[in-house]
């Protein structure tokens, strides 16, 4: 019997859910290729699947890459903000044309070697607020300990804003892209609102095939799916996470040190961005889990 606990022990192999529904499947990663670069391929056997197998960078498996159209591709899903994507994405583009050129003596031939070109995305659905625009760029020229005052050298990382109701254009003309967005947010929000991890995902798979959301995929894959989520939805490090990072910003400074008040909107504030539950905030505040509810109805009425 697999148990959350053996889910998460074995967290780093696991696939991610983005790399289960685009990275296994050429139509499906073709059609995420044509919402976003507004192109009409229409055969996926141009697609050429480059995925590097047993690379693991921070952790995680890389999600998909793929060759099309003389273009190397990188799709990444990342649900914290990271200023070291160029970095990771410019290590990992190595090894995969690395790979490509098998023969290390032809890079000292006279001939000049010709590779695709990179491009390397980042769709982004976390919660955390960094993200300013829909589409941003990050440059390694960033980290270099010297600023490159002659622009010779760059990578980047496209980070693309997937949350709500951002990118809609995008998620319109990729309704597998729109799909995994809505599963997502239905797992995340089931997860801070149940005690029970499994059935909370088990609610928000049954929940998005009855709306037709993901439905064939989900109806096939309802175990693996399950356990992919358990592991990537790890409810207590992301709660750290937050309280770090909200910590960080000064935001704590009213439930640490400050008044009653200050500790209630700072609670408040972290229910409304689901990274603690209310049972959890209002034992930290001394009250009862109906007292916080009434508190938070009469909250949201204002």
């Amino acid at each position: 019997m697999v148990t959350n606990e053996d889910i998460s022990i074995n967290r780093k192999y696991k696939d991610t859910l983005f790399r289960a529904i685009f990275g296994r499947n050429k139509e499906n990663a073709l059609s995420l290729y044509n919402a976003l670069n507004n192109t009409s391929y229409e055969d996926s056997d141009e697609l050429e699947i480059t995925t590097l197998q047993d690379v693991i960078y921070m952790k995680h498996k890389n999600d998909v890459s793929f060759i099309i159209g003389s273009t190397l591709n990188l799709y990444e899903q990342q649900s914290t903000y990271c200023p070291n994507m160029p970095l990771r994405g410019f290590l990992y583009f190595a090894d995969l044309i690395r790979q490509r050129i098998k023969i290390t003596e032809r890079l000292y031939s006279n001939r000049l070697l010709k590779i695709p070109l990179p491009r390397y995305i980042v769709f982004y659905n976390g919660t955390d607020k960094k993200l300013t625009e829909e589409v941003i760029k990050l440059r390694l020229s960033d980290s270099f300990e010297l600023p490159d005052t002659e622009n010779e050298f760059e990578w980047t990382a496209t980070v693309v804003d997937i949350t709500r109701n951002k990118n809609s254009v995008l998620k319109e003309s990729c309704k597998l892209l729109s799909d995994y967005c809505t599963f997502v947010e239905e797992v995340r929000t089931n997860l801070f609102k149940y005690t029970d991890k499994e059935a909370a995902v088990d609610l928000a798979v049954n929940t998005c095939i009855e709306n037709g959301i993901l439905n064939d995929f989900l109806s096939k894959h309802r175990r693996e799916v399950k356990n992919m989520c358990l592991t990537e939805f790890n409810e207590e490090a992301y709660k750290e996470m937050i309280l770090k990072e909200k910590y960080e910003d000064g935001l704590a400074e009213g439930i640490i040190q400050g008044k009653t008040e200050g500790r209630l909107e700072f609670a408040i504030t972290m229910i409304k961005n689901r990274a603690i539950t209310i049972n959890d905030a209002a034992l930290a505040l001394g009250i009862s889990a109906e007292e916080l509810e009434e508190i938070l109805n009469k909250n949201s009425d204002q």
